[in-house]
């Protein structure tokens, strides 16, 4: 259990007291800088809405480590971005593909209100039965339409010939393993076969990588 207080250091007055046991965000702002609006966030698991659950916790290590590891990422602040996934959707019987995670940016007053200038949603359908490595080059392919002025772009055709070149043509459905894009000997431009059985995607894997997000942005 947690306890939120906020005291009056002048007169020693409990202005607020409350008691929670899961996340937070916090607002703030102070009177000489205009108002300003500061968030202090540990915020990594919760419910967004009617169907949407926040999973900072699963898949923002993974983006810390891909931005860590990938130059063409480093201009990406993974604070930044807030994880959601769609828990109750279902693929549709009418055969046509679908996807399984976008990205997008937030609008203006998302983004002043929250302090995430970006949204990723996945899709827990499709999720829970994609491998560690499918989720790794899932995540790594959204980050990529991140541009360095901040705005989304498209993947030009060098950029997808190499997400082909290196994962297969069919890297998101593959029953095939294909390579994990964190592993210290990938290199991206590196061609192999692809032959070995899916694993089950360890989540505590890789929430160990990256620490709490507590500081005032």
């Amino acid at each position: 259990m947690k306890k939120l207080r906020i005291t009056d250091d002048n007169t020693g007055e409990i202005l607020l007291e409350k008691e929670f046991s899961g996340g937070y965000h916090f607002i703030y702002t102070n009177l000489h800088d205009a108002g300003k609006l500061h968030h202090i966030r540990d915020l990594d698991n919760g419910k967004f809405g009617g169907k949407h659950w926040i999973k900072n916790f699963i898949y923002k290590p993974i983006a810390t480590r891909l931005i860590k590891k990938f130059e063409e990422l480093k201009h990406i602040k993974p604070s930044k971005i807030l994880f959601i996934e769609d828990m109750d959707y279902e693929d549709p019987e009418n055969g046509k593909s679908q996807w399984r995670a976008k990205i997008s940016k937030a609008n203006k007053q998302f983004t002043v209100m929250t302090g995430y200038e970006y949204i990723l949603e996945t899709r827990n359908y499709y999720i829970e039965r994609m491998s560690r490595e499918q989720i790794i080059a899932l995540i790594y392919h959204k980050l990529r339409h991140i541009g360095k002025d901040g705005d989304m772009v498209k993947h030009d055709i060098e950029d997808w010939n190499n997400m082909i070149a290196t994962l297969g043509t069919d890297w998101a459905t593959t029953q095939a393993r294909i390579k994990n894009l964190l592993e210290d000997e990938i290199l991206w431009r590196e061609l192999e076969p692809l032959a070995k059985q899916l694993n089950v995607f360890n989540f505590h894997e890789y929430s160990k990588a990256d620490g709490k997000d507590k500081k005032a942005l």
